[in-house]
């Protein structure tokens, strides 16, 4: 009768272990994605993986959904007040999209303890219903790649210990690089970009960037029954690609700085003549100066007047001044005024394009040419009578 009841208890004991096990097999993991074709698929994605077959469930939480149809799309995105969204869906619906696209998908399963993953999941199911799944995104600090390491902070602290380090490039390094293929794009969003972006990365503000949430992780480590142990369990290629999506086309080889370091040239060119034979021709100028002033209208008021981060201080104001909106209509004027205007912003300019090269704010390289064109042509209005 006792060993009845021995085995018995071995074999109730048993049940309950697998019992057990089997309801722990929530599993959590990070999926990143490579870039895509479109501009804003360029730095890449980052998504949250949940799955358990004892519940049944494999899906995906994905923090880079919005709504091309909200009212007043396009204001909202350039005022930093566009609502993104945490949508949960179908593993397998997230994964087709990737393979159909040919953009490589990797994934590393984190090595959490069922407390743990049980917190990671029941705040991604909060986060994922519709009165709280709309959140402000923020470029630097609140996009899809920043949520994926927050989330694990909130749900894991004081658990989780990200790596300690400084790297020797800048944000805008780190994004100028993963943009080098698309001049224009690189070219414009430079001009945008102000101070915050040229401050050094660390492990923890680089996470911005989605392969730097990956590369992070796989250096993170987290306490498991008392020991400190690697975060990532696991690495694989959910999606294989042959070869990276790629934005080389006619645009990449017909740069910004090419065609600028052209006009630079010609303009030179006319400029000297016009010095040696005392003509002086205004519509040029005139349309250089409007264009100019508009971005400095431009640079104000994304740097005043958004809620984005990345677009304050920006030092291109110094030389893409408002004014020259006005300035432009003023060009053959013998105002005392607005020759002094001209002299002052002509050497404003060139101090600046001087001084490029230790000036806080990193250049691309068509703003050279753009510098030398603007201060030869103040330079010449200016001092044109003289």
């Amino acid at each position: 009768m006792k060993t009845l009841i021995t085995i018995a208890a071995i074999l109730l004991g048993s049940i309950a272990s697998v019992a057990q096990t089997k309801d722990n097999d929530l599993k959590i993991s990070i999926l990143t994605c490579a870039h895509g074709e479109e501009i804003y698929a360029a730095f890449g994605h980052c998504a949250f993986r949940a799955s358990s077959q004892s519940r049944h469930f494999d899906k995906v939480y994905n923090y880079g959904t919005f709504n091309y149809n909200q009212p007043f799309f396009v204001l909202k995105f350039v005022r930093g007040f566009l609502d993104y969204a945490v949508s949960s869906y179908d593993y397998k619906l997230f994964r087709y999209e990737y393979v159909r696209e040919k953009r490589k998908v990797k994934e590393q399963v984190l090595n959490l303890s069922p407390e743990q993953a049980q917190a990671v999941y029941d705040f991604l199911e909060w986060n994922s219903m519709p009165e709280n799944r709309n959140y402000k995104y923020n470029f630097l600090e609140d996009n899809c790649a920043t949520r994926i390491r927050d989330v694990l902070t909130n749900a894991c602290s004081p658990d989780i210990q990200y790596p300690d380090t400084t790297y020797a490039f800048t944000l805008r390094d780190a994004i100028d690089e993963r943009i080098e293929d698309m001049p224009w794009f690189r070219f414009g969003i430079t001009l945008l970009m102000g101070l915050p972006v040229d401050k050094k990365a660390t492990a923890m503000t680089a996470m911005f960037l989605p392969d730097y949430v990956h590369s992070t992780i796989a250096d993170t480590k987290i306490v498991r029954d008392g020991a400190l142990e690697p975060i990532v369990k696991d690495s694989s290629v959910v999606v294989a690609a042959d070869k990276p999506v790629s934005h080389v086309d006619f645009l990449t080889y017909c740069s910004p700085a090419l065609l600028l370091w052209i006009l630079l040239l010609a303009w030179g060119w006319a400029t000297y003549k016009e010095i040696k034979n005392h003509t002086y021709h205004a519509a040029p100028d005139k349309v250089l100066l409007f264009i100019v002033g508009l971005f400095g209208i431009l640079f104000v008021v994304m740097w005043f007047f958004t809620e984005h981060t990345v677009t304050a201080n920006n030092l291109n104001i110094i030389w893409a001044i408002p004014l020259h909106a006005i300035a432009a209509w003023m060009v053959k004027s013998k105002s005392t005024l607005w020759k002094t205007y001209y002299k002052v912003t002509a050497i404003t300019t060139a101090a600046m394009l001087v001084c490029a090269p230790i000036v806080p704010q990193h250049y691309d390289p068509a703003f050279y040419p753009l510098l030398a064109i603007i201060t030869m042509r103040l330079a010449r209005i200016g001092w044109r009578n003289e």
